[in-house]
This record gives C-alpha cells, sequence and structure tokens, in this order.
C-alpha cells in the first residue's frame, strides 16, 4: 500500500469509507441514547405525579375519611382532594393538564393506595375515563 510517493488515491478512499461508517454507526448509537434517556426521564416524571396523588390521597384518608376501606375499593377523585385543600396540579412536561384519580382498597389487612393519571402523551396503566 504505502510506497516511496505516500498514500495513493485509492487507498485514502477506503480509509475514509471506513471511517464514515464508523461515524454513522456513533452517531445512531449516540441519538438512539439520547431518545432512550429522555424517555425514562419523561416517565419518572409521570411516576413522580402519580406518587404525589398517592401520597394526598393518603393524607386524605388518614385524616378525612370516616368509613373502613374494604376490598370493593374506593375512588378518590381529585375534585375529592381540592376540597380538603389536597389536591396535586397534574400538568405534563409540556404544561398540558391531566385528569387523575385513586382507588384505595383493604385486601387482607393490606391496605392499597393507586393513583391513576391520563395525560396526552402518557396514560397509567388500567386508567378508567369514567371514574375521574
Amino acid at each position: 500500500m504505502l510506497n516511496k510517493h505516500g498514500w495513493g488515491l485509492k487507498e485514502m478512499l477506503i480509509l475514509s469509507g471506513i471511517l464514515m461508517l464508523f461515524l454513522v454507526i456513533a452517531i445512531y448509537y449516540i441519538f438512539t441514547l439520547y431518545q432512550e434517556m429522555g424517555k425514562e426521564m419523561n416517565t419518572n416524571y409521570y411516576h413522580d405525579l402519580e406518587k404525589d396523588l398517592e401520597d394526598n390521597a393518603k393524607v386524605y384518608l388518614e385524616d378525612y375519611y370516616d368509613e373502613n376501606l374494604t376490598s370493593a375499593g374506593v375512588t378518590i377523585t381529585r375534585s375529592t382532594l381540592r376540597a380538603y385543600d389536597l389536591d396535586v396540579s397534574l400538568r405534563d412536561p409540556d404544561g398540558d393538564v391531566c385528569s387523575g384519580y385513586v382507588i384505595a382498597s383493604k385486601t387482607h389487612g393490606e391496605e392499597s393506595i393507586d393513583a391513576y393519571i391520563s395525560c396526552p402523551d402518557y396514560t397509567t396503566d388500567g386508567y378508567e375515563d369514567w371514574r375521574s
């Protein structure tokens, strides 16, 4: 390949092609990593909203709810939380308003409090429109 005149055009084109291939592959992996990181950050954001809603529902149950929880469960809407000044501002990262509710139940002595939210880009599995 190398002679006393240096690199030839053919060798330079082959080397440039190999370098371009590595560059395209690296850009592809960086782009997919960036997208996955963004999705994970958004998912964590929505889980934080659900957690805030669950925490305020727990306060409502402890301080204001007079009946015993059963396995049938009780739906706690945001309007109920709002009446006791426990509402959570449910907005997605773009500022769009989300709807949500909490289902609280007690089975075999264990209390279960699950929040469900629906935003334009995210909906909790099991969300039911009629409950909110």
